[in-house]
């Protein structure tokens, strides 16, 4: 599978591309990318794929592509669309709040999060079409006669795009939908963790600058995302010890503390017992 990398495609020293393609009528085999990607679709019609599911999408809808997602497509005909290439830290911390928070969760590649109001595609029409491509003409301007200073001026065209892009899911959720995100995040990390599950992590996971997920996330646990995977692991912990014959260091490893000197700390700070004391003081009860 080819593997797309920022390096080949975005300047040294610079934090996106974009270019519009040429009326295109071959397929594009599944790849991957370490980077985010946002297509819109200038004209004719295709079957977009984006991790296994498939959309049909034509003049005016944009599919939003999260980094390591896999991704394909195959034109219905011609096809011409606008691509833009970047990476997380290029979204402005102004275009993340509290309010739009729910939605940016839902523009990101974990597909059971994506909001089934727009699919996993949003769709501009009329007016707003024509700003959407007034926004993506400015942004190719400057991109391709590189002006002084047009780095920023495309990261702030792509901080509006977003915007508008966010306005639009928004609208289209409710409370039990974004209840049904955070409990699909919840489940993600009950599931993951072995893995790297710091709030930087979780917070390009998730297409979050880490300052406000961590804020947002406040909001909805009433912990931090530290303390929240913390307790997950020991609570993992604690059912081994209860429920097993592993070793301390075993349980260590399996609820996916770094060390033994992280998860003993952690024990004794949230249980108030060594883990060998509390086994002990379970087993003979």
């Amino acid at each position: 599978m080819k593997v797309y990398r920022t390096e080949e495609l975005i300047e040294k020293g610079k934090s996106l591309h974009i270019f519009a393609s040429k009326r295109c009528d071959r397929p594009e085999p599944t790849h991957i990318h370490d980077f985010i990607e946002i297509i819109y679709v200038k004209s004719g019609e295709a079957e977009e794929c984006v991790d296994g599911v498939s959309y049909h999408v034509r003049h005016g809808d944009v599919i939003f592509i999260n980094y390591g997602s896999t991704h394909s497509f195959i034109p219905c005909g011609e096809y011409a669309y606008i691509n833009i290439c970047f990476s997380p830290e290029v979204v402005g911390d102004a275009i993340v709040t509290a309010e739009n928070a729910f939605s940016l969760l839902s523009l990101t590649a974990f597909n059971e999060m994506r909001s089934e109001s727009c699919g996993g595609v949003i769709s501009f029409f009329g007016g707003e079409r024509r700003e959407v491509e007034e926004i993506l003409s400015a942004m190719l301007r400057e991109y391709r006669d590189k002006p002084t200073a047009w780095g920023t001026v495309t990261e702030n065209y792509l901080n509006i795009l977003i915007t508008k892009m966010l306005r639009k899911t928004q609208y289209g959720m409710d409370g039990e939908e974004m209840d049904d995100m955070w409990r699909s995040l919840s489940e993600y990390i009950d599931q993951n963790l072995n893995a790297e599950l710091t709030l930087s992590a979780l917070a390009q996971k998730c297409f979050y600058n880490p300052s406000y997920f961590s804020r947002v996330f406040k909001e909805k646990f009433r912990m931090s995302p530290v303390e929240y995977v913390t307790r997950k692991r020991l609570d993992r912990a604690v059912t081994l010890l209860c429920e097993s014959e592993l070793s301390v260091d075993e349980i260590s490893e399996r609820a996916g503390f770094s060390d033994r000197r992280t998860f003993y700390h952690a024990f004794s700070k949230y249980i108030g017992a060594s883990p060998s004391d509390y086994r002990r003081g379970k087993s003979k009860k």
